[in-house]
């Protein structure tokens, strides 16, 4: 029955995605390469707490974008081994006034791993702007897929404001996982069980590079932690991610 719901849910985000428009079909692209200290998501490190090289393309056609990110993982446990990933997504954004909310789907392709690692989410959230700050909320949902033992639930809160005056931006935002599933594999999203996460941090930005300092944090506690090389127990706990972005 979940597995029913998860391809329904993804089916009618695709079917939402399509759905036709007034506004005239519009391209443009836009993109970047970063360097980091670590590749951290959801407040563990997917890198092996090791640093990390990533770039990515953004396409609007219109009412719809396509982005893909590819970010090095350095043969991460965690991912089987995987050398690298590659996020590829598909989504549209609805103004609804003050708020525009944010359909996606995206589907991560890992290369390198021992064994097939791949899983797709579906992705839906909210942003609403008021001068210089902005709040957003956020749901990752992957439906029940053997390569992550089961399924998935990430929510996400946060908000981010610039100083005025200033290129720099401060940004908070917290977290919490959530799913089921016993396999060994679930400990790749869940190293030990449901946690929550946290991060704190600032951006200073001078056109086209931009720098970040972040620090991240979970409650993920050390004897919690599943047996299984999926968990990467030398990647939870709470960290410094210094980063570095040039955008073209």
């Amino acid at each position: 029955m979940l597995v029913k719901r998860g391809r329904a849910l993804i089916m009618l985000a695709g079917a939402l995605l399509l759905l036709p428009t007034d506004r005239a079909w519009a391209q443009s692209v836009d993109g970047g390469v970063e360097a980091a200290s670590d590749e951290v998501r959801a407040g563990i490190s997917w890198s092996g707490a090791r640093a990390s090289v990533s770039a990515d393309g953004r396409l609007d056609l219109g009412p719809l974008d396509a982005s893909v990110r590819v970010a090095a993982l350095r043969g991460a446990a965690r991912h089987g081994g995987a050398d690298a990933v590659a996020d590829v997504a598909v989504g549209r954004d609805w103004a609804l006034g003050a708020v525009t909310l944010r359909t996606e789907v995206v589907g991560h392709v890992f290369a390198g791993a021992s064994q097939r690692m791949d899983f797709a989410e579906l992705v839906v959230g909210a942003r609403y702007g008021l001068g210089p700050l902005r709040v957003a909320a956020t749901a990752w949902y992957a439906t029940r897929q053997s390569t992550i033992g089961g399924d998935n639930l990430h929510l996400r809160v946060g908000a981010d404001a610039g100083l005025p005056g200033l290129p720099l931006t401060v940004l908070a935002s917290v977290g919490y996982s959530t799913g089921s599933g016993n396999d060994p594999r679930a400990a790749r999203l869940r190293p030990g069980g449901d946690y929550a996460d946290w991060k704190l941090g600032a951006e200073y930005t001078r056109w086209p590079l931009t720098f970040g300092l972040d620090y991240v944090g979970n409650s993920i506690a050390a004897e919690r932690i599943r047996a299984t090389p999926f968990a990467d127990a030398g990647s939870v706990g709470d960290r410094v991610v210094a980063r570095v972005r040039f955008a073209f």
